[in-house]
């Protein structure tokens, strides 16, 4: 079966292990950002799943394609990834491989923030320096997803100040963070390890972390990735220097903000290699 998912009606509801189960709620909606713009997935796939917290966007490939997918999963935090090994174990038939670590551009020890009452939001990144102000960032992606109706009917009525004040007091949870130090490893080095021949997607979501995981790839490495989505945090700063190292790879590069997104200073690119298959990128 080979099947362009742009506009695909499957949604994973997969009945995952998790800490919080309002993320795993609040990460299915968007699931399908991954496979948009072109992007098509066929049987036999294999994806590289880094930043795949407990697992939503791998069952959602999982169940896209009936099982018939190759997935390697990344998530480096230990109270994270013992959700992932679980469900892997449990949920995936063996279809799932997760691996205990992050990727970056060389092996490596690095020190996470940990947030359990959020942890999506987790990441190398975020440090007591800089919460403040990504509390703020934070609060105005929320006010704009509000205000355009993703908490509901109800809550897109109230005034833009209210919603800025009920996202600021639920972020202060954020305050409660433990700090992790994890191992980081290069994608190639991994793709030597696992003997992984090729890659149909890449999909990274590393809250800010995205220039590192490409810059682990080696040369020989980059004609073996037909297709890539990422999730790229700093918008204004990131974004033209991952189209770049993109482009400068042969990909066909299609970029996308919304508004929500642009409130949050976050976006979305979808490249495809000369070895991908679409026209429409």
């Amino acid at each position: 079966m080979s099947m362009d998912t742009t506009g695909a009606a499957a949604t994973s509801g997969m009945d995952l292990h998790c800490i919080n189960p309002w993320e795993v709620a609040f990460l299915r909606k968007d699931v399908k950002l991954y496979v948009a713009h072109g992007i098509q997935l066929e049987d036999g796939a294999t994806v590289v799943d880094v930043g795949a917290n407990v697992g939503v966007f791998s069952a959602y490939v999982h169940e896209l394609l009936g099982g018939a997918a190759s997935i390697f999963a990344f998530e480096p935090l230990p109270p994270i990834f013992a959700m992932l090994e679980r469900n892997a174990r449990e949920r995936f038939g063996g279809r799932v491989t997760a691996l205990p670590y992050g990727l970056s551009s060389r092996e490596d020890e690095v020190e996470f923030t940990y947030f359990s009452a959020a942890t999506l939001l987790s990441s190398s990144r975020r440090t007591d320096e800089n919460l403040a102000s990504e509390r703020e960032r934070m609060a105005r992606w929320f006010a704009q997803w509000v205000g355009q109706g993703g908490a509901g009917p109800v809550l897109r009525r109230l005034p833009t100040f209210v919603i800025r004040r009920i996202a600021k007091s639920a972020l202060r949870r954020l305050k409660k963070m433990q700090t992790y130090r994890v191992r980081v490893r290069p994608l190639s080095a991994v793709i030597d390890e696992l003997g992984i021949e090729t890659i149909d997607l890449l999909k990274i979501d590393v809250e800010g972390a995205e220039i590192d995981v490409l810059s682990g790839i080696d040369q020989r490495h980059w004609p073996m990735i037909r297709q890539a989505a990422v999730e790229v945090d700093g918008w204004k700063k990131t974004y033209p220097l991952i189209r770049e190292i993109f482009e400068s790879k042969g990909f066909r590069v299609h970029a996308e903000q919304d508004s929500i997104q642009e409130a949050g200073d976050f976006g979305m690119i979808y490249a495809i290699g000369a070895s991908g298959k679409s026209e429409t990128c």
